[in-house]
């Protein structure tokens, strides 16, 4: 009989490739399921939307800066106008905005991470992921208007202002992109100085900033949306001083020189809208638009950028502009906005889409 130190060692040897043999189906396991999850595409045109909920803890709000962090949605700052408007009329210089900071996991359950940011309360400014910090640009605030200061983030809670004059003038409704090493801004606009914007700006650490154009080929406009898909910078629609709404889609391979894919896409013409890269389409989300009625909650996608498919069917959030929308958790994500009733909203909405396998 063999000594009992001898079966504990050979117990112990036999635990050992037991357990390293449970591991490795494991990772089988794991692997099969990822290689099946690759294998799966979506089918575009059947997205649906169903809701996550219908009041979040945040107060309702547009003109927000929503962004993904830290395995997060995070939203941010923007305005509430519900008490001031009076027969789709209001002063958006007296309405409450917020310095607020909320995150979430799962888009139902929100945690308030900052009540007041050291940002003063402000709506439409820009917020980017950038070289493994959160940057803050621009937007308009009741505390001095028209800002032009830069703020950065290392945990998307404390920030610390770091410019408080950019070169690039003050502004809201810009957009900015982060594209080939460098954060773009594009856009925007300053109603005080009647000055809709078409310059394009870039700069390789957040900070210091270089004028790529002055006169983008795209006319002056704000509310626009943008994204980047296929390595490139997509801007979509907008609009000007007049009020007038553009319907066209224009690309950019290194940020200064723009090209035009259409000046006739099927969804028309709107601003408030968004615009989300997903499952190899870049998606446009909504609109408001005055000439036709007010908001439309119409989803659209392409593959190419001037070829555009609409989904089947509208999703259940009621056409709005100046929302939230992201791709977070396999989906894309629907956030608050002002709707065609000027309300505005807390709701938070998710995409739903069928699969398909490769064969």
């Amino acid at each position: 009989m063999l000594p009992v130190s001898t079966l504990l060692v050979l117990a112990g040897g036999l635990f050992f490739i037991w357990n390293m043999e449970v591991r490795r189906e494991r990772e089988e396991v794991v692997r099969r399921e990822e290689e099946k999850k690759n294998s799966q595409e979506i089918v575009p045109a059947s997205m649906a939307w169903e809701l996550a909920t219908s009041t979040a803890p945040w107060e309702a709000r547009d003109s927000a800066a929503a962004f993904v962090f830290n395995n997060k949605m995070w939203i941010m700052g923007g305005l509430n106008g519900n008490a001031l408007v009076k027969k789709h009329q209001i002063n958006y210089w007296k309405a409450p905005h917020f310095n607020d900071i909320w995150s979430s996991e799962n888009g139902v359950h929100w945690t308030e991470e900052a009540k007041n940011a050291d940002f003063a309360p402000r709506r439409s400014m820009s917020v980017v992921l950038f070289q493994e910090k959160l940057w803050m640009f621009g937007g308009w605030s009741p505390v001095g208007g028209y800002q032009r200061d830069i703020w950065n983030s290392e945990d998307g809670v404390d920030w610390k202002k770091v410019s408080a004059r950019a070169v690039w003038p003050a502004r809201e409704g810009q957009q900015v992109e982060v594209f080939n090493g460098k954060i773009w801004m594009m856009g925007g606009v300053h109603y005080d100085n009647r000055e809709v914007k078409n310059d394009v700006w870039f700069t390789e650490d957040g900070t210091s900033w270089k004028l790529a154009t002055s006169s983008a080929p795209w006319a002056g406009r704000w509310d626009h949306a943008t994204a980047v898909f296929q390595n490139k910078i997509w801007l979509t629609a907008g609009m000007d001083l007049k009020n007038h709404t553009f319907g066209d889609v224009w690309y950019s391979e290194d940020g200064i020189t723009w090209k035009l894919a259409t000046d006739n896409p099927p969804w028309g013409t709107r601003q408030g809208h968004a615009l989300v890269p997903y499952k190899n389409q870049l998606w446009l989300l909504g609109r408001l638009n005055d000439s036709e009625n007010g908001g439309v909650n119409d989803v659209w996608f392409t593959e190419d950028g001037s070829n555009w498919h609409k989904t089947e069917t509208n999703p259940a959030w009621t056409g709005r502009e100046d929302f939230s929308a992201l791709a977070f958790g396999d989906t894309i994500w629907v956030m608050g906005g002002m709707d065609a009733s000027w309300r505005w909203k807390n709701d938070v909405w998710r995409a739903v889409v069928a699969l398909t396998h490769e064969q």
